[in-house]
């Protein structure tokens, strides 16, 4: 098994690696600086691949792959990779650094403060995902229209930063029509349970309505404060998503608009064919219902200074929750637990049946 790096250690010759800065199920993510001629420094982002994980082919190339989509993706509501390094058995994504945190841990802080987040807020959020799985959808090469499919649309996935920006990151399951390395099993499914679609739970093939659906169960926890399929095991999820069991939101959150309840309600239909046209049009049609809404301040400086508070209090840039496992799960050789129930795609998961703690 390669060496863990410390702080201190100099990859690719001119990346130094100054602390951890958050735990993925699948890598670190390290505050770096890049040293340059006449003292030059700049501080960036350094995702470093597991130790346990380094040795085993299917991460490694799921994380190569993240960088290869990471590099050839421009848009301001995507996290930018500007270099790949292999060394000493050890696997490093260099990004842009983002002073922020993650969408799951902003959450958690409202739940936390007793607050209720401004469905502005979380529509503004909403655009910025939008945005930048539109760049991932129609992303174009040669003139063709090659879409990537993200399938880990998570609130652990979205960054907001304290400029009031959103980022999407994390492109190493992503599904991509010239992906060198695409071999999923039969009876492998790429992603975590609950943020997956119905169609993808009951066998079928990720299409970019897939994250937009991912998106819509996002923004709905977001609003609420608690995932939408969350069941007591993972049989449980799997079912939920599977039969679309989505509670009404407007119960719920009285505040928010009809308008912008019916658009995340539409990106969580059960058929694919249901939702938006494309990620960008349902990103058009928030940002109308944001415009027909008289706002007295700019909802980027508000997101910001929520940001900031947000930030201050948990400390850190948490990429994903450090008890995730590897968003990989594997359905094969798995029987329900009630017989009659043979519905779809059977599943098999880590501790599977076991109850939530």
């Amino acid at each position: 098994m390669p060496l863990e790096p410390e702080p201190g250690h100099v990859i690719g010759g001119r990346y130094e690696l100054v602390e951890k800065a958050g735990r993925g199920g699948m890598a670190d993510v390290w505050r770096s600086h890049v040293r340059g001629d006449f003292g030059f420094r700049r501080i960036l982002a350094v995702k470093q691949m597991h130790t346990a994980l380094a040795e085993q082919e299917q991460y490694v190339k799921m994380f190569v792959e993240e960088a290869r989509l990471g590099s050839v993706l421009e848009s301001p509501n995507i996290a930018e990779v500007r270099d790949f390094v292999a060394e000493d058995g050890n696997y490093y994504i260099v990004m842009e650094w983002i002073d922020g945190v993650d969408l799951g841990s902003w959450i958690k802080w409202h739940i936390e403060t007793g607050q209720v987040p401004r469905w502005e807020l979380v529509a503004a959020i909403g655009v910025g995902i939008l945005r930048g799985l539109a760049a991932a959808h129609e992303r174009s090469e040669n003139g063709s229209t090659v879409p990537i499919v993200h399938r880990d649309v998570s609130p652990h996935n979205v960054l907001l930063t304290t400029r009031g920006m959103v980022k999407l990151i994390d492109f190493g399951l992503a599904l991509a029509a010239d992906r060198p390395t695409e071999r999923t099993e039969p009876g492998i499914v790429k992603g975590k349970m609950a943020y997956l679609s119905p169609e993808i739970v009951t066998g079928g093939k990720p299409v970019p309505a897939s994250d937009q659906f991912a998106c819509g169960s996002v923004l709905w926890e977001t609003l609420v404060g608690k995932k939408l399929f969350d069941g007591a095991t993972d049989y449980e999820t799997y079912t939920r998503v599977r039969d679309c069991q989505v509670p009404p939101l407007r119960p719920i959150r009285g505040d928010v608009p009809a308008a912008f309840i019916q658009i995340v309600m539409r990106a969580l239909s059960a058929q694919p064919e249901q939702r938006f046209p494309s990620s960008r049009e349902m990103a058009r049609q928030i940002g109308t219902v944001m415009k027909k809404v008289t706002m007295r301040r700019d909802m980027h400086t508000v997101l910001a200074r929520s940001v900031a508070d947000a930030r201050a209090a948990v400390s850190g840039i948490r990429v994903q929750e450090a008890s995730e496992e590897t968003p990989v799960a594997d359905f094969r050789e798995f029987t329900p637990p009630v017989e009659k129930d043979r519905r779809g795609l059977w599943h098999k998961l880590p501790f599977f049946g076991r109850r939530r703690g």
